[in-house]
């Protein structure tokens, strides 16, 4: 497909975040290099590795791990893509858990919340730090990358995301605001019990990880009434499943999507150079390029 401007591009996103009904907006989320190394695309000398997958599927946005090496050179050679990077920073209490571990951070959360506070508290810090950064680079977004939930239920104590993260959110999201960005909260699992909460501190949307087909539609339909808009539609099950599946499954995301509300994406559950190829070929599909 040709290359578009990023100004393109972010118009766009900005009309897919905003839950604007038309075209589809689709995009790449945590996409681990060596699956795209397996792939055999490689990159031309010195570019990173995501450039690549930009080149190929030119997507409205790419997430970008703050973490990584030279983040600010990968966020701007995604923006010479044409793509929208989204700038993923890490939530206070996964800073914490690097701090204490986090079978000991998670025991505090029902615990001992408050004795958390002083590392939380630098977690948002550094956060608002990278946030500062984000503009500068090309983002056009931040992404809060937090699991507070997983498969088998919440992973923290639900008063305590809702008395001590989702705030700090807040201070995140104040941050972002000042530099022109959208936040979007990246979890695992069912989030639905926060979402009131997270739409109040000002996340514009949410990005759920591992959900089947009917947690997914019901997270969907909470988040809307909430008034955020969701990433996802093409889960990890349905890209470790093929390519058929991985159709299927973009093809009724991308009729969702045109109505607003849905950006178009992986859930995160990318890992491996199979998986990301039936991605590529489902979002390839959904714009037509295929």
């Amino acid at each position: 497909m040709p290359r578009r401007s990023y100004s393109d591009t972010l118009a766009r996103v900005v009309r897919a975040l905003d839950g604007e009904p038309g075209e589809v907006c689709v995009g790449v989320t945590f996409v681990p290099e060596q699956a795209i190394l397996s792939l055999a695309w490689g990159s031309p000398a010195g570019d990173p590795l995501l450039t690549a997958v930009c080149s190929r599927l030119s997507p409205d946005f790419a997430f970008v791990e703050s973490w990584a090496d030279q983040a600010a050179a990968l966020c701007e050679a995604v923006a010479g893509c044409g793509t929208v990077p989204f700038w993923v920073v890490r939530g206070p209490l996964d800073h914490a858990a690097s701090v204490t571990g986090w079978s000991e951070t998670i025991a505090a959360t029902v615990r001992k919340a408050t004795a958390l506070a002083p590392l939380l508290d630098e977690g948002v810090e550094a956060a608002r730090a990278s946030v500062r950064d984000a503009g500068a680079c090309g983002a056009g977004a931040v992404v809060i990358a937090e699991d507070v939930a997983g498969a088998e239920g919440p992973l923290a104590a639900p008063d305590f995301v809702l008395g001590e993260l989702l705030p700090r959110y807040g201070a995140i999201c104040r941050t972002a605001a000042e530099e022109g960005l959208p936040v979007i909260w990246h979890s695992d699992g069912d989030t639905r019990a926060f979402l009131e909460a997270a739409a109040r501190e000002g996340l514009r949307g949410l990005h759920p990880g591992g959900l089947g087909p009917e947690p997914f539609r019901h997270l969907f339909t909470r988040a809307r009434q909430e008034g955020l808009v969701v990433l996802g539609g093409v889960p990890g099950w349905a890209l470790r499943a093929g390519t058929i599946p991985a159709l299927k499954a973009a093809s009724a995301a991308s009729l969702i999507a045109r109505s607003g509300g849905l950006l178009v994406c992986d859930d995160g559950g990318v890992s491996t150079g199979e998986e990301l190829g039936s991605l590529i070929t489902a979002l390839q599909a959904v714009r037509g390029d295929v």
